[in-house]
């Protein structure tokens, strides 16, 4: 059935009917107010009833507006509010308002000034690096195969170096005071897949979810990264990826926070189960066409490609999936003989490339042939005459190997030297008037004091049997096979009659000398001294055959002579090592064409490293 509408109506101002006044379907009409009303149920039939005003604005006749009384709630409000004028006028500020202003507009300003004292907000991680932390440090990919991608993005590339891991986790570097730390969503990325998300509110959000760590939440004015936040404005955050699973192949790793993303960061696990590398050696190759230099009679080998010695050396393990660089073989530079050989690269070694295959030398070892050249030295070596190598793969090592080789070398570098004895260059240093260094002349015979003479020494003929032999730049008895083979390069054989008394004579050929100095390391039985061409001299010391000794005291007065041969001033010779004095006492080498001999007697076992004559 129709429901019947009924009107009340009233004229007084301020009227309103009470709930006695009315039924349901009235509705009651104050004219003088212009307000209506009607009765309302607000929770259900008969609770809660009410009367209710429908029209609770006022009409500002001829204005073109309307009042309300009291608040006014609405959940959207579309339009251009006015201001108005508030009570007491307005104030000034930081910028002018009008009661004609519209709320919006005023809001808008009052934003942007308020935005200018507002501090910047902390930095985020969008494009910073993410530092991968794994277990094997830094390598790169072997070519010839086709590497696992993970990363759903470009393969890797062969001969690029990548952080290596093995043991299928992998952890970043924290990242320090970034924001917003007080809302969004923190997400950690191994690949495409999630690996940890934690979300931010105004709390302090410090935690872990699967490898995603957050620590350290706290107020923006204490960060680090950006300085000059006031309080109470952001929060900063650190973060970081702890232990994420890594799998096999080629994987990146980033960070997302919102809009904000790390750079990506790239790594290898490595599934390689190769070994360390292991070096091994052939025999050694003598040189085929020799070049040779002789001192005493003795083949030694000189500083020339001709004299160049070989050997293959092979290794085993050379890589995996991953080789440390392009040098795996490393050399620790010269032998006690030979030039260093150089370290050496995959391309040195049978059909080696740069970068190398995968798994290069596994199972079959892979060969390299190692030249070498004798060294600039004047020596006799013994061992360790080539090079160390070490080999160095991401699987493991095998350092300080050198091939095995006893027999020994007998060198004369291409330089002349004085800091040991070479027979045709024995230091005379600020000696007289003059130039030029002693030379070794014959001894020419046995016994401590023969007729002397100074003939030319001939360095490449066989020696007589008193004369004592410079070899590897040390002068000494000698009583050595050198053609048995344990001496190279092969030569004479010097074992039979030569057990007696061996001597060692030079000369040297400077002005104005009266005295000097005999500067000598090493053992020997005895040191003469003889002015050749000095007729006083000679004549004097007749008995000797002009020989004075450097094993007696010169006598104070006068020269030399039969009655006391002694030239030794100060520290007498014994046969050691040291510095010492012989004088001429009235005469001079000018006296006798400018020649002094010195003659040093060597015993079985007897060896001398070193002579230098000096003012």
């Amino acid at each position: 059935m129709a429901t019947p509408f009924k009107l009340k109506r009233s004229a007084v101002t301020g009227k309103r009917p009470g709930l006695d006044d009315m039924q349901i379907g009235e509705l009651a009409i104050n004219f003088y107010d212009g307000h209506l009303f009607a009765e309302r149920d607000t929770q259900g039939v008969g609770i809660g009833t009410t009367v209710a005003l429908l029209t609770p604005w006022v009409e500002n006749f001829g204005g073109g507006s309307i009042n309300y009384n009291g608040i006014v709630t609405a959940t959207t409000y579309h339009g251009n509010q006015v201001i108005g004028t508030p009570a007491g006028g307005f104030k000034s500020g930081a910028f002018t308002i009008s009661n004609t202003d519209h709320t919006k507009d005023s809001i808008n300003e009052l934003n942007f000034i308020l935005g200018k004292l507002v501090p910047s907000a902390p930095t985020t991680f969008n494009g910073l690096s993410l530092s991968i932390q794994t277990n094997a440090g830094n390598r790169r990919l072997c070519a010839g195969f086709t590497p696992t991608n993970n990363t759903g993005g470009s393969a890797p590339v062969a001969g690029t170096q990548y952080a290596r891991n093995t043991d299928s986790t992998v952890s970043t570097a924290t990242i320090n005071d970034v924001g917003p730390g007080d809302n969004g969503t923190v997400i950690g990325y191994v690949n495409a897949v999630g690996v940890g998300t934690i979300a931010l509110d105004t709390n302090v959000n410090n935690g872990t979810n699967g490898a995603l760590v957050i620590s350290d939440n706290k107020d923006a004015a204490n960060s680090t990264r950006d300085s000059g936040i006031d309080a109470e404005f952001y929060q900063v955050y650190d973060v970081r990826l702890l232990n994420a699973a890594s799998p096999d192949g080629f994987n990146k790793a980033y960070i997302n926070h919102g809009s904000a993303n790390t750079q990506e960061v790239f790594w290898y696990e490595d599934p390689s189960t190769v070994s360390a590398p292991v070096i091994s050696y052939s025999g050694v190759t003598t040189p085929a066409s020799q070049t040779v230099a002789y001192s005493s009679g003795i083949a030694h080998y000189t500083e020339s490609a001709n004299n160049t010695f070989t050997y293959v050396l092979t290794v085993t393990n050379a890589s995996g999936d991953m080789y440390s660089s392009n040098t795996f073989l490393s050399s620790d530079g010269q032998g006690s003989a030979f030039q260093n050989s150089g370290s050496k690269s995959y391309t040195n070694f049978a059909g080696g490339t740069n970068p190398p295959a995968r798994n290069y030398g596994v199972g079959t070892g892979v060969t390299c042939l190692i030249s070498s050249v004798p060294r600039n030295i004047h020596a006799t070596v013994t061992s360790n005459h080539f090079t160390r190598y070490d080999a160095s793969t991401p699987y493991g090592s095998h350092n300080n190997q050198r091939i095995s080789y006893s027999t020994n070398l007998n060198i004369m570098g291409t330089s002349a030297t004085t800091s040991q004895v070479d027979e045709d260059n024995i230091l005379v240093s600020s000696l007289g008037t003059g130039s030029g260094n002693a030379i070794r002349v014959n001894a020419g015979a046995t016994g401590d004091t023969p007729s002397p003479i100074s003939t030319t020494f001939n360095s490449s003929a066989t020696p007589a049997v008193y004369e004592a032999i410079v070899r590897g730049g040390t002068l000494r008895h000698d009583q050595t096979n050198y053609s048995d083979g344990s001496y190279m390069p092969v030569g004479l054989n010097l074992s039979s009659g030569r057990s007696g008394t061996q001597y060692f004579q030079m000369l040297i050929t400077r002005a104005a000398v009266s005295e000097f100095k005999i500067v000598v390391t090493g053992s020997y039985a005895g040191c003469f001294v003889c002015l050749p061409e000095n007729s006083t001299w000679t004549t004097g010391l007749s008995n000797t055959n002009g020989w004075a000794d450097m094993f007696d005291a010169y006598s104070g007065a006068g020269n030399p002579n039969n009655a006391d041969n002694g030239c030794a001033f100060g520290t007498v010779m014994s046969g050691s090592s040291g510095t010492f004095t012989c004088v001429f006492g009235e005469e001079s080498s000018s006296n006798g064409n400018n020649k002094i001999l010195v003659r040093f007697k060597l015993t079985s076992g007897q060896s001398i490293t070193n002579i230098k004559f000096q003012a």
